[in-house]
């Protein structure tokens, strides 16, 4: 049975708050009450046994103020009894009742000898009696009966307790109110604390079944700051989490696509050629030595550009997951540009492009890898000159602010304002690029950016279609501390 009722219980929050605050509140209440109705009692019962004891002194002196004796003691003990409410007896020294507030019915009767032996000695006495003649339980006092301080007898007060046992019965019917009302604020309490808690409980459960299913835009609103308020702004922080981490995931995979999709294009087109090639020559449908050679020629180019997507790959994929180690020391960044000019010359000559180098004289060494610098401004130049024909290509080195600036301009065809922002992309091209200038990987300003990154550079692009683009670099210049 017990355990019925704690699975009962356990099965909602709202029946294990409820019973709690109810257990709690009836044992206070009851425990309450239990110690008022005894206080109570007690303080009653002494009340009355003072008040008792003050009358029965009263009694004795005014018995002691009468001259006549028998006759006058009797009426004036019925009198008193009249005037009070207290049944009054006296005793003589044998313990037989003279005298009766009650009437001539008790006068004779005999009072128990312990009682009369305390009364002789000058004690008190109170006690609870049952009277024959009275159905309910009396509260009896009994004091020394004193005539010119000789004992001579006794007076007993008789009361009823009944009064006192109703006084505590009303106290109890208070208190009982008292726990049926408790217990109507303690329910409605207790359901409005329960709504406040389960409620955002639910609305979290509500959320997490969603965010299992998938939807991670799910949010949980409580404006409370408790503890329930916490927890919904930690789920919330969770929910926020997994939906960055769910966008993270379908970008890479987005990525991963795309990147399937370019190196399968990139690789296809060569793969392509070189086979209808093959088979043109070994099907002998060429014969001709000078056919033959320009094929060869072809297949030839178009291995060196495999070869050259796949390390332009190789090198994006260790930049990307930091593999690359610079080899940095101190250089002029016009030296290098110069190295890369001249390796360039032959292709710049055959777009007859015309190329300006333009340096500051105060332009401080930087620490770099020459080699990587080698390859940014090759790509960078490189790009310049094939989308330029009959041109001209403008670099300035100067020093701005603790950087070196260089900045490779030209006049070719330029970028369309919407593609800017994707040419640092990996295998994006630009389509009039791609369709009228030739072809190359994508993936050179991709290895451009990678690479001032590592070297603590910037690098930013602008440009107008049909009037040219403008590459800037910069790198911070390296200072030795003073010694």
């Amino acid at each position: 049975m017990f355990k019925k009722l704690m699975r009962w219980l356990n099965q909602s929050l709202f029946r294990r708050l409820l019973f709690s605050f109810f257990t709690i509140f009836i044992l206070g209440i009851a425990l309450i009450g239990i110690q008022i109705s005894i206080s109570t009692t007690d303080y009653l019962t002494n009340q009355q046994r003072q008040e008792m004891l003050r009358q029965a002194r009263n009694v004795n002196a005014t018995i002691q103020s009468t001259e006549e004796r028998t006759a006058n003691i009797t009426q004036t003990i019925e009198n008193l009894g009249q005037f009070s409410s207290y049944n009054i007896w006296l005793m003589n020294e044998s313990g037989e009742i003279v005298a009766a507030s009650s009437g001539d019915m008790m006068i004779g009767e005999l009072i128990h000898d312990s009682l009369m032996e305390d009364l002789l000695r000058g004690q008190n006495s109170i006690q609870v009696m049952q009277i024959d003649e009275e159905e309910r339980p009396m509260l009896s006092v009994a004091v020394p009966w004193y005539d010119d301080d000789e004992i001579r007898g006794g007076i007993i007060l008789h009361s009823p307790i009944a009064g006192i046992k109703s006084t505590v019965r009303n106290i109890r019917e208070i208190v009982l109110w008292a726990i049926l009302g408790g217990l109507i604020i303690v329910g409605l309490s207790v359901s409005y604390l329960s709504w406040t808690i389960s409620k955002p409980l639910r609305r979290v459960e509500e959320a997490a079944n969603e965010i299992a299913l998938g939807n991670y835009q799910k949010r949980v609103s409580h404006h409370l700051p408790d503890e329930v308020g916490e927890l919904v702004k930690s789920f919330n922080r969770m929910t926020e989490k997994l939906d960055q981490i769910e966008k993270e995931r379908d970008s890479l995979e987005q990525k991963r696509n795309d990147f399937i999709a370019n190196i399968s294009h990139e690789l296809r087109t060569p793969l392509t050629a070189m086979k209808g090639f093959l088979e043109a020559l070994q099907d002998g449908l060429v014969k001709d030595p000078e056919s033959q050679q320009k094929y060869f020629n072809i297949m030839y180019r178009e291995t060196e550009y495999l070869n050259h997507l796949v390390n332009d790959l190789m090198d994006l994929i260790k930049l990307e997951k930091n593999e690359v180690s610079l080899d940095l020391y101190d250089i002029h960044i016009r030296e290098v540009i110069d190295v890369v000019v001249y390796n360039l010359k032959p292709s710049i000559k055959e777009k007859e492009n015309k190329i300006h180098i333009h340096c500051d004289k105060d332009v401080p060494l930087i620490l770099a890898d020459s080699l990587r610098l080698e390859q940014i401004f090759k790509n960078i130049i490189h790009n310049a000159n094939k989308f330029t024909e009959n041109g001209s290509i403008a670099i300035c080195i100067t020093l701005e602010q603790n950087e070196v600036l260089v900045s490779i301009t030209d006049n070719g065809i330029g970028i369309p304002s919407h593609d800017l922002a994707r040419i640092w992309d990996r295998f994006f091209k630009v389509d009039r690029v791609r369709t009228k200038k030739g072809r190359g990987t994508g993936l050179g300003l991709a290895i451009v950016k990678e690479l001032v990154n590592l070297h603590n550079g910037t690098i930013t692009a602008s440009s107008q279609l049909g009037e040219g683009t403008t590459f800037t670099v910069k790198f911070p210049v390296h200072r030795y501390p003073k010694l």
